[in-house]
């Protein structure tokens, strides 16, 4: 064999062996594929492609050669083909049939999984909120078509005070309190979850920051009480008593969701899952500043915040404001409203009568602020003077007329006019009328006028009409101990005192006067200004004795007695 070795040829042996060899092959393949076929057995979990759908039904391909029916009903959506989902055998269909198959059991089966899964290693899962189940007990949660009990108490952590509360629908996350591997049941746990994430996030959130702290967050949510602030992954409150130092900040108005803001750490308490946050600390308190840089009788300019009954509001610096009494407004002595002087937002020099940072209040002046036109009115007015001006205002016991700003006087209702029972309606608010000044009191800021004055009272003209010793005739209209009243005439009553009237001894007057008797008179005194006329009987006696006596003398042939012609005269009057 020069040329080495050479396969033999075949012989018909070797061929029936090897077609024994084929054939032998083909079964033990045959063989397998139904080995792996029983493999496919009620409960198993297997991976399948979707090959077709009708109405009802979802075709698949188990694998092996081997398919599955699926109720279409069973999907939340129409699969398509081609898609690889998870079956569970409910029904093997050997090897000429298809097997029955559950998309729903094998979720269930796979969430089971999950839920040992989560309860062994303690880690969160997701489900839908399914029921909401009656009498306020808690939900039931569908997690691969397993239902699981949340109990009212696990819904979450109670904010204000509340828990919150779910609806049908909602994704919610949660930690497996315990199972029941029977029903395939759990009790499941919302705040569970909630507190291992706040926890977390509390722990960084302690690592990073401290009480003082000034840091930068914002602003999720604008409440009635405040803001909401987001500092990593904590919300704090800026209470609205922290957001600026002013009473009644209108911060709404200022602020908006998704604002970057600065903010100062008040305090942090993770027990109560609190953060109190500050805006207006990040500024100095004015009533430090206050403290320190104010003192009584500082004059200080200010803006009228709020105008009230009692007084004025005066903002001095933000969140600093003082209070302007009413009687503080004006010099004028009458009682004034300060809307009458003072407008919201006017901007006004103002004098510091008292600090009280204990109490947070400051007095304040708004008069003293201004010239004293009292000291004006000393030394431009007089008694006696008389101006015109206008009616100010009208009170039941008289009229205040302007005598120049902020300086009135009053007329009192007696000395409208000189009638004992003057008209109260005479004088209206805006009249213009003509006074004279009767007295001026700067120190106690009133100055008293009059209209009457204006003309000589009844009593004037009466002593430029009568003088002294002048007989006037009246009638007796009074009689008293000290004295009788008579009637002049003219409205006027004069008084005979009683040393006035000559009477004999242990004469009463009432036994020499009667009502309505004609009496003379001499007129000692008109007091007009006591509004008083006195006048003597007596003197009238001696006056009438006097001239009788002269006439006597002058008559020489007279042959009657004195006491005769006293007689005669007396008779006759």
């Amino acid at each position: 064999m020069a040329q080495g070795i050479t396969m033999a040829t075949p012989t018909p042996f070797d061929e029936i062996q090897k077609e024994q060899e084929d054939f032998e092959k083909i079964l033990e393949e045959s063989l397998n594929e139904q080995f792996d076929l029983n493999k496919f057995s009620k409960g198993d979990i297997v991976e399948a492609t979707v090959l077709d759908v009708n109405e009802n039904e979802v075709y698949l391909d188990l694998g092996q050669k081997q398919e599955g029916i699926c109720p279409l009903n069973e999907f939340e959506e129409k699969p398509a083909i081609g898609k690889v989902v998870k079956v569970a055998v409910i029904r093997g269909g050997g090897i000429e049939g298809s097997s029955l198959v559950s998309r729903r059991e094998a979720a269930r089966r796979e969430g089971w999984e999950k839920i040992l899964e989560a309860y062994n290693n303690n880690l969160p899962l997701s489900g839908k909120v399914a029921v909401v189940l009656n009498n306020n007990k808690g939900y039931l949660v569908e997690l691969n078509g397993l239902q699981l009990f949340l109990p009212k108490s696990q819904v979450g952590i109670k904010i204000k005070n509340r828990l919150p509360r779910l609806r049908v629908g909602d994704i919610i996350d949660f930690k497996v309190l315990s199972i029941d591997e029977k029903r395939k049941s759990a009790i499941i746990s919302r705040k569970k979850i909630q507190e291992d994430i706040n926890q977390e996030k509390w722990d960084r959130f302690l690592a990073k920051y401290k009480e003082g702290n000034i840091v930068e967050g914002t602003i999720t949510k604008i409440v009635s009480y405040g803001l909401f602030v987001r500092i990593d992954d904590l919300d704090g409150l800026v209470h609205q008593n922290d957001i600026s130092w002013k009473n009644n900040f209108p911060f709404r108005k200022y602020y908006n969701k998704g604002d970057k803001v600065s903010v100062k750490i008040l305090s942090i308490n993770p027990e109560e899952n609190r953060i109190s946050l500050g805006i207006k600390q990040l500024t100095e308190d004015p009533w430090e500043w206050a403290k320190r840089e104010l003192k009584p009788g500082d004059i200080i300019t200010g803006t009228v915040t709020d105008i009230k009954d009692y007084g004025a509001f005066v903002e001095i610096r933000e969140g600093l404001e003082g209070l302007i009494h009413n009687s503080e407004i004006s010099w004028s002595n009458k009682q004034v409203h300060p809307k009458s002087f003072l407008k919201k937002g006017q901007e006004i020099d103002v004098k510091i009568l008292s600090i009280d940072p204990e109490n947070k209040r400051i007095a304040l002046s708004y008069k003293q602020a201004r010239e004293n036109p009292w000291e004006k009115a000393k030394e431009l007015l007089k008694v006696g003077e008389i101006r015109e001006g206008k009616i100010t205002g009208v009170v039941s016991y008289g009229a205040f007329v302007e005598i120049f700003d902020e300086v009135e006087g009053l007329i009192h209702i007696k000395d409208y006019s000189w009638d004992e029972n003057p008209d109260k309606n005479m004088l209206k608010k805006g009249d213009i009328v003509k006074y004279k000044i009767l007295s001026i009191d700067v120190e106690n800021r009133r100055i008293s006028c009059g209209i009457k004055q204006l003309e000589l009272s009844p009593y004037e003209k009466l002593a430029q009409k009568y003088k002294r010793g002048d007989i006037i005739k009246g009638k007796v209209t009074g009689i008293a101990d000290f004295g009788i009243f008579v009637d002049i005439g003219d409205g006027f009553e004069g008084l005979v005192h009683k040393s006035k009237i000559s009477l004999k001894k242990d004469e009463k007057l009432e036994d020499k006067y009667k009502i309505g008797d004609e009496v003379n008179t001499v007129l000692l005194k008109i007091d007009p200004q006591k509004e008083k006329i006195s006048l003597s009987i007596k003197d009238y006696e001696k006056r009438k004795e006097k001239e009788i006596v002269k006439q006597y003398l002058k008559d020489d042939s007279a042959t009657y007695t004195l006491g005769t012609i006293l007689k005669d005269s007396i008779e006759e009057e």
